[in-house]
């Protein structure tokens, strides 16, 4: 499509009147605007904190928490950035910004979705690595080689999300949706390799690294469970409770993860895929389309949550900086590498398999981890 072509579109969606088929109901349009408003405010300030917790808490200067603080940044792109014109064009179900805008509108949300993917898959690559080779993993996932990876991960982003803008791929003005997207229906060889590699490099890759990566994580963390039980002098009573609790909070915090990211990101890629298979010809409505885009970006405000509150040094991070004097004789917080109740081969291991804390770093001797290898 021409710009001459979606700046007519923009002029004639413009002066759209009331009878017009795309045009929703008000309590619709109410209520996906209040939505958007809920999410934006979420993911604003839920991540700004995140950010925030990350760069003036000297105690979690390390690469799994620039991989979170780097999550946090996307998603904070989409909140600040993309939901705001969102909200104003689904209100008014017109873009009343000129076109270039409009595209550039594109740009920023097609950024920071891509770069909230990437990092997903960097931190599940950066669980893997610590709870399969614990002993190694502050040596090969040193600080350099995280900002070398975040860095590749955002240029990946970059290049992707620019590519349309310097003509290769093709961004279109949506009258369903008020905004502009990538077009995944787009003729044409060149455009259609770029939609396929987008569709590869930005979203399968990642997601099948991350589904290995978790799986992984969850089949080791049964394996440390029943070792424990199998070794533990009493396996019975309050102890036996205690395993069974981390067998439970491994899987919640799995299912948290990929289901929240399944939950946002399916239906997006589902009318993609049909779009792309189907060359354009396949379409939704405009109701279909808009609580489609919506669900996509409740993934930026769910994020914070299952990175960040469910991780035990977060959540002392954020009583000091709500309650400082509460917070004052915090044990965990002022101790990044706290020794406390660490004494035992057994609390080792436990404190490994807790996969609702984000760090799986502390060290098992080489003659224990024969077996998860």
């Amino acid at each position: 499509m021409t710009n001459s072509t979606q700046a007519t579109q923009l002029n004639t969606t413009s002066s759209n009147p009331p009878t017009s088929p795309l045009q929703r109901s008000d309590v619709e349009v109410y209520a996906q605007v209040i939505l958007l408003v809920i999410i934006c405010i979420g993911s604003v300030f839920g991540n700004a904190f995140v950010v925030g917790i990350v760069v003036f808490n000297n105690k979690l200067h390390k690469p799994t928490y620039y991989f979170i603080g780097s999550l946090a940044s996307a998603d904070f792109l989409v909140g600040a950035i993309y939901i705001p014109f969102y909200i104003v064009s689904s209100l008014a179900q017109k873009w009343y910004l000129s076109l270039a805008w409009c595209e550039w509108h594109a740009f920023f949300i097609s950024l920071s979705l891509n770069a909230s993917l990437m990092t997903l898959c960097l931190v599940s690559v950066d669980r893997f690595l610590a709870i399969t080779d614990p002993l190694r993993y502050q040596t090969t996932l040193t600080t350099f080689r995280s900002a070398l990876l975040l860095l590749v991960g955002w240029v990946h982003s970059i290049f992707w999300a620019v590519a349309p803008q310097i003509g290769w791929g093709e961004v279109i003005y949506d009258v369903k949706t008020s905004t502009c997207r990538p077009n995944w229906g787009a003729k044409g060889l060149v455009k259609r390799v770029y939609v396929l590699g987008l569709a590869l490099f930005t979203f399968a890759i990642p997601v099948v690294c991350m589904v290995y990566c978790y799986m992984r994580i969850f089949f080791v963390a049964r394996y440390q469970v029943k070792h424990i039980k199998k070794n533990s002098v009493n396996t019975s009573g309050s102890s036996a409770h205690g395993q069974r609790a981390m067998e439970t909070k491994a899987m919640k915090t799995l299912l948290l993860v990929l289901g929240a990211f399944v939950a946002s990101w399916l239906p997006y890629t589902v009318c993609s895929v049909a779009k792309m298979a189907t060359k354009g010809s396949w379409e939704l409505s405009s109701s279909a389309l808009n609580a489609v885009l919506t669900i996509t970006t409740l993934n930026g405000c769910v994020n914070p949550v299952i990175y960040a509150i469910r991780d035990q040094r977060f959540r002392n991070g954020m009583k000091r900086v709500l309650c400082p004097l509460a917070s004052k004789d915090s044990q965990d917080f002022n101790s990044y590498l706290s020794t406390k109740g660490v004494t035992t081969n057994e609390s080792i291991r436990q404190e490994n398999v807790e996969l609702g804390n984000i760090n799986f770093a502390p060290e098992i001797p080489s003659h224990e981890r024969n077996g998860l290898e």
